[in-house]
């Protein structure tokens, strides 16, 4: 089996190609995974007048060649909801409210599915740059 050069230098032009394109693949895919956490945390968010659940909001940043997706939310009793709290009258703990949990059940099930994201993705560009 032969082959000729010109073969191999096309190759390294895609390899070069999907070089670059992995950092907008990666940009995309956190993207994705952000506003896909974004409408996960939402539903699992109790609602009693709605401003905990509307004020979910993400951030992407890139730290060299990783990208991090912050998700937070600015309502003051936002963490008690998330992590649970006691319930203090006069001075005495009465009880207590457990946590929703919904950012990190989001996190976790977020964690399952980046990866198959990402990998989707990969393949998705790999075909168009070979032409397969």
């Amino acid at each position: 089996m032969a082959f000729e050069f010109d073969e191999v230098k096309q190759l390294a032009e895609k390899m070069k190609e999907l070089t670059i394109a992995s950092g907008k693949i990666h940009k995309k895919v956190a993207e994705r995974v952000a506003q896909l956490a974004i409408r996960k945390v939402k539903m699992l968010t109790p609602v009693d007048t709605g401003d905990l659940r509307n004020n979910w909001k993400y951030h992407i940043l890139k730290q060299g060649d990783t990208y991090k997706i912050v998700i937070y939310n600015n309502v003051e009793y936002a963490l008690f909801v998330e992590k649970g709290h006691r319930i203090v009258i006069a001075g005495r703990t009465v009880g207590f409210v457990d946590g929703q949990f919904m950012l990190e059940l989001t996190e976790q099930e977020m964690e399952r599915l980046a990866p198959r994201m990402w990998e989707r993705e990969v393949e998705k560009e790999w075909r168009r740059i070979l032409g397969e």
